[in-house]
């Protein structure tokens, strides 16, 4: 740190000392400075923000269940990570049958809809670091999570997925994600079988620490 700042002072007196010089030689230095300056700076920026993560504040753990298994995936990345953890959920529930879940999933794809949601994210200007949980439902994510994001921008946060399949993985949900988060920092997410996700915590710590998470368990 201390060879950046002292990069930036010379480079500060030159602009000063550039008084005379030609309009041309005085912008460029001034850039030189400016760039000095934010590379001086941005470490520190970093460092904030990792710390922020890691002790909990800003963090949450959003998610949308029906079998029970993306709960539990959001519950050890919950008990890892820190923060807050909302449900999606849906204001007229889904069926419990699974075959009937996977009609209704289809057409509301097929549709394009919109599911009315009863979840409400009042305090959403307190995070900074969204984890987006759900079941792959044909190939992406469940229509409620339209819903949700249309609703609630992200703007430039950072989002991180992670959802629960049966062979599928993320089929297209990240895509999808990226179109309904645009200016969103999305990093790598996490993908896990159904019948799995009972046995999923060490490789969920792994996952987060390569995030760069502090992970105790």
């Amino acid at each position: 740190m201390k060879t950046k700042e002292n990069a930036f002072s010379l480079i500060l007196r030159a602009v000063e000392g550039a008084e005379g010089a030609r309009p041309a030689r005085r912008n460029f230095l001034k850039c030189l400075a400016l760039g000095a300056a934010a590379v001086a700076v941005s470490p520190l920026l970093f460092r904030g923000s990792a710390h922020a993560a890691e002790a909990g504040n800003g963090v949450l753990v959003l998610y949308f269940s029906h079998s029970g298994n993306t709960r539990r995936l959001a519950g050890m990345i919950h008990n890892r990570v820190g923060g807050d953890m909302v449900e999606l959920k849906t204001v007229s529930p889904y069926p419990e049958d699974y075959d009937a879940v996977v009609d209704m999933a289809q057409e509301e794809q097929q549709r394009d809809a919109r599911p009315e949601i009863s979840t409400q994210l009042p305090r959403l200007d307190s995070y900074r670091t969204v984890f987006i949980g759900f079941p792959n439902w044909w190939g992406t994510l469940p229509m409620a999570f339209f819903t949700l994001l249309e609703k609630y921008d992200l703007g430039d946060r950072t989002v991180i997925p992670f959802c629960t399949h049966e062979g599928s993985r993320f089929g297209r949900s990240e895509d999808d994600l990226r179109r309904l988060c645009p200016r969103a920092r999305m990093l790598e997410g996490f993908e896990v079988r159904g019948r799995r996700v009972s046995g999923a915590q060490e490789d969920v710590d792994e996952w987060l620490k390569g995030l760069g998470f502090s992970v105790e368990g």
